[in-house]
C-alpha cells in the first residue's frame, strides 16, 4: 500500500508499467537500486490438489535512482521461473519475462512459456446447469461438497462415481504480447498471440481409487463421468482436445499509484480473444472480457486502510472448446474459472463455467504492523473479503438471481515493497477453501 514502510519486489505477474504519477515517498525511499533476486518456496493443500510444493524465483533489475524511470516503475526488467507439482498429479511450470518501458519507450513486452497438467481437473458442467446442487446419477442432491465426495467414492457392484467430476487435462502454452502506452502511461493497448495444445484423458471405464462399504480404501471401475455424458450428448466442443491458438487484443486504463499493492486509483481493462484456423487453431470462436477494479484509502492520515473492489464479465461464442471456456483473459494476468483462490474463494476451482461468466470481489486491506529483520522489511495485512459470481448460457439471461456468494478472511505478509505472501480462507454455502499463495487476488 502507498504508506507501507515495507516491501520491495514483486511476485507472480505484478503488472509494473510506469504511471504518470510517481511512487510515493515511502515506496521510493525503500526501493532497491540495481538488480536482485527474490524467491520463496511454494506450498499449497486442498482436496483438489492434495499437498503441493515447488518454488518461484525472480530476478529484478530496477536500475539506478538517476534513471527517470526509477521513480515510476516497480522494476525495469523481471524474469520469473516457477516449478510446482502436487501429490494428486498437478504440474504447473512457468517461465515469464517482463520488460516495461523498452529502452525508455512507451512499449512493453511480456512473454510466457507454461506447461500445465492436472489429472484431477474439475468439470461440473457448462452454463446454468452447473448452478444446480451437487449430484451424480442415481444420487440425491447434496448441499455439502464433503458429503457429496464421500457418497460418490462409494463402490457399488464393483463400480464407482469417484471421478464423476474430474478428467485429466494436459495443456502446454506459449503467450506473447506487446503493449503501447498513451497519455502519461494511463492508457495501454495490447496485441499478442497465444498458442496452446490440449490433451484430454477421460476416466470412464478406468480403474480408480474408491472407498469400500467398510470404509477401507480400494479400487473400482469408474462409471461414466459427467464429461463423457456431455460429450455423448454433443453439448460440448473440443471433447478430443486439440490446438487452441488465438489473437489477443486489449485496452486498459490505469491510475493505480503502485500496481503490486495499490493504495488508490482504478484499473479498467477490456480484452478480446479471437481463435481461428488461420492461426493453426482447430476451433473458431471469440471471447471478450470487461473488468473494473478500484482502490480507495478512506482515512490515510489515521490508518493504512484500503477498500478494494473488482467487477468482471466474460462472454464467448458457441465454438469455444469446453477446456478453454474457463478462461478469464485479463490484459495483465489471465485467470481460470469461477471458484478457487482468484475468483470465488470457498468453491472448488472451475465450479462454475459458462458462455457468460460474471463475478465481483470486495476486500478491506488493513496494514496493522511492520517489522524489519535481517535487513528485510515486512508489513502485515488483515483482509476480510466477500466474493459473488454466476454463469449464464447467454447474455440475454443476465439477472441478479442465483448468484453464488462466499466470504472469509486473509492474512498477507508484504516483503520488501511488493512480494506478498497470502493465506486466504473462504467459506461458501457448499464448501470451504484454504489457499496459500502469493499476491493480492486483484
Amino acid at each position: 500500500m502507498g504508506k507501507r514502510v515495507a516491501i520491495a519486489t514483486t511476485m507472480l505477474l505484478v503488472c509494473a508499467i510506469a504511471h504518470g504519477e510517481p511512487l510515493d515517498a515511502d515506496n521510493l525511499r525503500n526501493k532497491n537500486e540495481g538488480g536482485y533476486v527474490t524467491g520463496l518456496p511454494l506450498a499449497a493443500y486442498s482436496t483438489d490438489i492434495g499437498l503441493g510444493g515447488g518454488a518461484r524465483a525472480y530476478y529484478y533489475w530496477n536500475g539506478e535512482r538517476s534513471d527517470p524511470r526509477f521513480a515510476n516503475t516497480p522494476y525495469l526488467a523481471r524474469v520469473f521461473l516457477q516449478v510446482f507439482a502436487s501429490t494428486r498429479g498437478i504440474q504447473f511450470h512457468w517461465l515469464d519475462f517482463d520488460l516495461p518501458k523498452i529502452a525508455d519507450s512507451p512499449y512493453r513486452l511480456r512473454s510466457q512459456l507454461i506447461y500445465g497438467r492436472n489429472i484431477n481437473n474439475n468439470y461440473f458442467g457448462i452454463g446454468t446447469r452447473s448452478l444446480a446442487p451437487l449430484a451424480f446419477p442415481g444420487s440425491p442432491s447434496f448441499s455439502s461438497y464433503s458429503a457429496y465426495t464421500t457418497a460418490e467414492q462409494q463402490v457399488t457392484n464393483g463400480a464407482t462415481y469417484a471421478k464423476y467430476n474430474q478428467y485429466d487435462l494436459e495443456r502446454p502454452a506459449a503467450i506473447a504480447s506487446l503493449e503501447r502506452s498513451f497519455h502519461d502511461d494511463r492508457i495501454r493497448v495490447l496485441g499478442g498471440l497465444g498458442f496452446s495444445w490440449a490433451k484430454i484423458r477421460d476416466f470412464t471405464g478406468k480403474t480408480v481409487d474408491a472407498v469400500a462399504a467398510d470404509g477401507s480404501d480400494t479400487t473400482a471401475v469408474m462409471k461414466q463421468t459427467k464429461l463423457a455424458e456431455d460429450c455423448a450428448a454433443h453439448v460440448l466442443v473440443g471433447c478430443g482436445g486439440g490446438r487452441d491458438d488465438y489473437l489477443r487484443l486489449g485496452i486498459s486504463y490505469d491510475t493505480r499509484d503502485y500496481e503490486p499493492d495499490p493504495n488508490r486509483g482504478v484499473f479498467i481493462d477490456a480484452e478480446v480473444d479471437l481463435s481461428t484456423v488461420a492461426l493453426g487453431s482447430q476451433f473458431d470462436y471469440a471471447r471478450g472480457l470487461v473488468s473494473a477494479r478500484g482502490y480507495y484509502s478512506p482515512i490515510p492520515e489515521r490508518a493504512d486502510l484500503v477498500i478494494a473492489g473488482r467487477a468482471t464479465i466474460v462472454g464467448q461464442t458457441n465454438g469455444a472448446p469446453f477446456f478453454a471456456m474457463d478462461s478469464l483473459p485479463f490484459t495483465e494476468d489471465p485467470r481460470a474459472g469461477l471458484g478457487g483462490h482468484r475468483t470465488l474463494r470457498g468453491y472448488r476451482q472451475d465450479r462454475f463455467v459458462g458462455s457468460v461468466m460474471t463475478f465481483a470481489n470486495a476486500e478491506l486491506r488493513w496494514t496493522f504492523g511492520h517489522a524489519t529483520a535481517w535487513h528485510q522489511k515486512f508489513g502485515f495485512i488483515l483482509v476480510p473479503f466477500f466474493d459473488v459470481g454466476r454463469v449464464y448460457d447467454s447474455l440475454g439471461e443476465l439477472s441478479l438471481r442465483q448468484w453464488k456468494p462466499s466470504y472469509g478472511g486473509a492474512l498477507r505478509v508484504a516483503w520488501n515493497l511488493a512480494t506478498l505472501a497470502t493465506i486466504d480462507y473462504g467459506i461458501s454455502p457448499e464448501d470451504t477453501g484454504l489457499y496459500i499463495n502469493f499476491n493480492h487476488i486483484f
